[in-house]
């Protein structure tokens, strides 16, 4: 993953932090912090490989 892809990441985790501090209604709360998890963990270990399904036969 590039440096520039990370450093993406991290800004979009920041924003969705300061979005769930900010929200009123707990469902969206939650969704932004369910965001911020998934941006920051992406900005910490990159992308995840993806399976590729195998064929056999």
């Amino acid at each position: 993953m590039a440096e520039r892809d990370r450093v993406y990441y991290a800004r979009r985790a920041a924003e969705e932090l300061e979005l769930a501090l900010a929200a009123t209604d707990d469902h969206a709360a939650e969704a932004h912090r369910h965001l911020q998890r998934a941006y920051l963990e992406r900005a910490l270990v990159g992308d995840r490989p993806v399976p590729v399904d195998e064929v056999v036969g």
